[in-house]
């Protein structure tokens, strides 16, 4: 059986993913650097654990010889990807994880070479960030072969995991970004702020630099992307004053008190939310002709989907199912690949 390592495997996310992957009959390898978590977590379930920081390259060297893809699940992910991703290549050994950061799909993007070389398949983003909207993407690309803006929004009420938390703290004061005449390009927060129909309700909305703004470009070509989430207006009024403060978030004080007011507050959803919660997403395609498709997605809940996908691309990946490089996961799958989890369901819907 080839060898699956989770790293950042006791983590909210990462703890889905271990029981995802023991149901489907994975024995994967667990990694961390909290020993007690990590090695409490392995004997819940009889695995095999290795306790090291993600920055320790002798312990990636003496991991990597015995592993064949490496699930990435330590976030912030700008702050690890740069040990292991590197430690991956060397090794030749599948890099995947769950990130959302543009910065970080950046960064392995620019690697896709190297990856080709080594035979390694590089596919950063396979939870909620960003298969959803990946596949959803691909799909409106399909109605439309030559649409050149598109939109995207999304909307789940379970609450978010400590560690998404503390990436979006991290990049709170760099503003947003979209994607014009295919260039990325800084707005900021809360640029657009807008009503859109979806999921059986008008939502107020605005632009999040959500990482399909880097990947759908990848996936379909498509030149201008937008991302917006679903918001109530009292986050909205905060966001927005906020926005006047951003050079405070900067500073090493406000990030040191962000974070440990999130690791004091943020526990994730509940298993309850996880099981009965539903997550819309909507996305529109437009043509320089002015013709439009739109579709709308459901899904559940976002980190349980997170674990499940997961868990699908490593074991398509390992299959041999991906060409090496850096992918995407509607582009290495297809834009079907959404459809097999439950709750999913596609609408067809006008402009």
């Amino acid at each position: 059986m080839q060898k699956i390592f989770i790293y950042g495997a006791y983590g909210y996310t990462g703890k889905l993913i271990v029981e995802a992957a023991v149901e489907q009959g994975l024995k994967p390898v667990l990694g961390g650097r909290n020993k007690n978590k990590l090695q409490a977590l392995a004997a819940r379930y009889n695995l095999e654990a290795k306790v090291f920081a993600a920055d320790d390259l002798a312990a990636w060297d003496n991991l990597l010889p015995g592993i064949d893809l490496v699930l990435n699940c330590a976030g912030p992910f700008a702050l690890t990807v740069k040990h292991v991703v590197p430690a991956c290549l060397q090794h030749k050994v599948h890099y995947l994880d769950i990130t959302g950061e543009i910065e970080v799909f950046s960064y392995i993007a620019g690697l896709t070479n190297k990856a080709k070389k080594a035979g390694t398949v590089l596919m950063p983003g396979v939870g909620f960030d960003i298969v959803p909207t990946d596949c959803l993407s691909a799909k409106l690309k399909e109605r439309l072969p030559d649409g050149t803006h598109l939109e995207l929004a999304f909307q789940g009420n379970s609450g978010i995991s400590r560690g998404t938390a503390l990436s979006m703290a991290r990049r709170y004061h760099e503003g947003g970004l979209i994607r014009e005449n295919g260039k990325l390009t800084k707005v900021p927060i809360a640029y657009e702020v807008r009503n859109i129909v979806f999921g059986g309700k008008e939502r107020l909305c605005m632009t999040i630099p959500w990482g399909d703004v880097y990947t759908a470009y990848l996936t379909t070509g498509v030149p201008n992307i937008k991302v917006f989430t679903g918001i109530n207006k009292k986050t909205l009024n905060s966001l927005l004053t906020y926005k006047k403060l951003t050079w405070v978030a900067r500073t090493a004080v406000a990030q040191w008190l962000m974070r440990s007011i999130i690791r004091r507050k943020v526990d994730g959803p509940s298993p309850e939310k996880r099981k009965n919660y539903t997550t819309y997403l909507w996305g529109k395609l437009r043509n320089a002709n002015g013709q439009e498709v739109a579709l709308e997605m459901e899904t559940m809940e976002s980190y349980q989907l997170t674990a499940l996908t997961a868990v699908a691309a490593a074991m398509r990946v390992l299959a041999g199912d991906v060409p090496p490089g850096y992918q995407t996961p509607a582009g290495a799958f297809g834009s079907d690949f959404i459809d097999q989890f439950d709750k999913y369901k596609l609408i067809e819907v006008n402009g």
